[in-house]
């Protein structure tokens, strides 16, 4: 049995790792020639005329593209050293356009000797996880940037091994010593090939503090953390010797061209050529959730987007199993989020860890699935009875089947179809039911159509008749169609209701205090934004914060006016004036429940808990919040369902994209300013709808919402 075990398991590893290489030689034939390739590949024709020559100065020296470390691209040189020489590519600045034409079979070799390294990666990780590694195998982003002559396939690889090798030291007391020794000298080898992919380091160290300094049993040695911080130190060391050990630009000046080359980056950072990109800080969110845009022919699998639903999912349990690849993929998120530059190869940081615990999420749907208890056997309903009680129910159900249940079947249907403007008359004339019907048997072949393309306000609807489309607007967004707009409305609602969450808990808890004055007065008060209408709040904000002619604009000697302008440019400072005026007017509801929810909360269970000598903080730990959560959670996830469908504050402060939900889009699909593209805001709504039904039943499944009011 255990052989049939590991026959299966090795099986696996092999079968994700040729589906990779399959998927990566497959993109090295078909992806055009991308931004970059040209210098790292005339870098690798330089070092390869040196390496011919034995020419050790010249490949110390070489200077251009000297921001990134040579390693990668020295690999490169030493793949196509043996090859017959070609033109030396010119060295032209990197924002310039790619090369339309690159020597052959340089290009080649270099692109497959990249494809191999991405290939390693994924064998690296399937012997771990077999799941996890085919889930990185067909990780279109991870696919691309290991497909190129980019400098990402080497540290990619070599980040993973340095958190392998350190996770096998954790294992294995008796070949501790050779792993951490292992692992050392990949974070070298990854430092000398990008700097950012580093930051696998700072997971391990901080992995290693957390088990060093964490509770321990008391058969356990004391002097861990000490002898811990000895390792450390010898670990870190032997990495660095390795980083200067590859890195043979520095070794005529080392400190001067290292500060060079790390010092750039903090420039490029801040300059034109990356502001005029226009990312929002989430940018990163917005690649991982959705396949690559730009070349949908050449991948087999455009499942990014459920990688990243997946690796949500199943974190608990990532965390609990993989603590380090864990805290790997949190700091290299929030470096990604952090860091100014948004290019989406940067994605590469974490894969790798996004796969792993998207493979645990799968685990965790599965296992729930599997031990999901069956629900109890229900007494059933006599068939006198229901003859009874049906003309009762009956005028209930015909309206909820007219005012719920039809306009949602009519816009799938609307979904499936062209529906605009221009075709309103044969459209509500039975069009959409003629065209729906025609399309699912078969009768016509649907309109091949871009979603993208009904947005286009140049592109105007000139047919007079319904046609049927397919399920392509739905597929596309289903498939991450839109993924800046649904990172951004998920942000929106978890951000908003967080902090509406928090204000209204905090504001009800001060009030809740003994020996406030006036509490009718101020919770009166701090209705107040909850009872006005959300469109004339918005508007309030809007005349406010609005640059040139709001009252702060308008000011006499405030600069309010520039900081305005410089807020409402951004995305992400816009974010955040949205957040104000979103959290104004929400907090007041969950203020109202939180305080319904501390009046029953017993006073007894305070007297309790200060006999026991319980602090202000222990009580709001361990009394307040377990009784309150129940209460407020059903006000919280009412309050998600709100935020989730807001259109009024983003349609009346006059946002632009990517800072808009899908309500705001459905909308500016269904006015006249697009064509009235009635179907693709009907497929918007559709989206919407399970996107929002999905949410609901995993937060109502981790935080038991409905089961709230049970307790009070």
């Amino acid at each position: 049995m255990k052989s049939f075990r590991v026959f299966v398991y090795v099986l696996c590893v092999l079968l994700a790792t040729f589906i990779a290489l399959n998927l990566r030689l497959r993109a090295v034939e078909l992806l055009p020639i991308d931004y970059d390739e040209d210098d790292y590949l005339g870098a690798a024709q330089r070092y390869a005329q040196a390496m011919r020559a034995g020419d050790l100065q010249a490949i110390i020296d070489y200077e251009f593209n000297y921001e990134h470390p040579p390693l990668t691209k020295l690999l490169y040189g030493l793949a196509i050293a043996g090859l017959p020489e070609a033109p030396l590519i010119p060295e032209r600045p990197s924002t310039d356009a790619p090369a339309s034409v690159l020597p052959e079979p340089h290009f080649d070799v270099a692109r497959k000797v990249s494809a191999a390294l991405g290939t390693l990666e994924v064998l690296a990780l399937a012997l771990l996880n077999p799941l996890a590694g085919l889930l990185l195998g067909i990780h279109t982003w991870q696919i691309k940037y290991t497909s190129q002559i980019m400098l990402e396939p080497l540290p990619a690889l070599t980040s993973l091994l340095v958190v392998l090798f350190y996770f096998r030291a954790r294992q294995s007391e008796k070949r501790a010593v050779l792993w951490l020794g292992l692992s050392a000298l990949m974070l070298g080898i990854t430092a000398a090939s990008k700097y950012t992919y580093a930051i696998v380091g700072v997971a391990v160290l901080a992995d290693w503090l957390w088990d060093a300094y964490s509770p321990r049993r008391a058969d356990q040695p004391k002097g861990s953390p000490p002898a811990a911080w000895g390792q450390i130190f010898f670990w870190g060391l032997f990495a660095i010797i390795i980083f200067f050990a590859f890195n043979p630009r520095l070794w005529a000046d080392p400190l001067e061209r290292l500060s060079q080359s790390v010092f750039y980056h903090g420039g490029y950072a801040q300059s034109e050529h990356v502001r005029r990109a226009g990312f929002p800080p989430w940018q990163q969110l917005v690649w991982l959730a959705g396949p690559v845009p730009w070349h949908p022919d050449v991948f087999r699998v455009t499942l990014d987007l459920y990688i990243l639903i997946f690796a949500s999912v199943g974190f608990k349990r990532f965390w609990q199993r993989y603590r380090v690849f864990a805290l790997w993929l949190l700091l290299a998120g929030i470096f990604l989020l952090l860091w100014p530059t948004k290019w989406p190869q940067y994605v590469l940081t974490l894969t790798a860890p996004l796969s792993l615990s998207a493979a645990m999420g799968v685990q965790t749907v599965l296992q729930n699935i599997r031990t999901r208890p069956r629900p109890a056997a229900r007494a059933p309903i006599l068939w006198r009875e229901l003859r009874r009680a049906w003309p009762w129910l009956l005028p209930g159900l015909v309206v909820l089947a007219l005012i719920a249940f039809y306009p949602m079947i009519f816009q799938a249907a609307m979904s499936l179809t062209d529906f605009n403007t221009i075709s309103i008359r044969d459209g509500i004339n039975g069009g959409v039911w003629r065209e729906v019907w025609r399309g699912i048997t078969g009768q016509t072949e649907p309109l091949v159509v871009d979603l993208w393309q009904y947005f286009d306000r140049f592109r105007r609807p000139t047919s007079t008749d319904v046609h049927y489309v397919g399920f392509s607007s739905l597929r596309s967004l289903f498939a991450g169609g839109i993924p800046d707009l649904l990172v951004f409305n998920i942000l929106w609602a978890v951000l908003s209701v967080f902090l509406q969450a928090a204000l209204g808990i905090a504001v009800a808890l001060m009030l809740n205090r003994e020996g406030v004055r006036g509490r009718g007065f101020w919770r009166t008060l701090f209705v107040l934004p909850w009872a006005i209408p959300e469109f004339v709040g918005a508007l309030i904000w809007l005349r406010l914060l609005e640059p040139g002619r709001g009252w702060l604009a308008v000011i006499e000697n405030a600069p309010f006016d520039v900081w305005l302008a410089t807020f409402w440019a951004a995305p992400g400072t816009r974010l955040l004036l949205l957040l104000l005026a979103a959290t104004w007017y929400g907090f007041p509801f969950i203020m109202l429940a939180a305080t319904a929810g501390l009046k029953l909360i017993s006073s007894d269970v305070y007297e309790a808990a200060a006999i026991d000598g319980a602090g202000r903080w222990q009580q709001f730990h361990f009394v307040t919040w377990p009784l309150l959560w129940p209460l407020v959670m059903p006000a919280v996830l009412i309050r998600l369902i709100f935020a989730f469908n807001q259109f009024y504050l983003f349609y009346t402060m006059r946002v632009d994209f990517p800072t808009v939900t899908h309500a705001t889009l459905s909308y500016y699909a269904f006015s006249p300013t697009f064509g009235g593209q009635f179907a693709v805001s009907a497929a918007i709504n559709i989206f919407t709808v399970v996107v929002l039904v999905v949410l609901i039943l995993w937060f109502n499944r981790r935080s038991r919402a409905v089961e709230g009011v049970t307790y009070a």
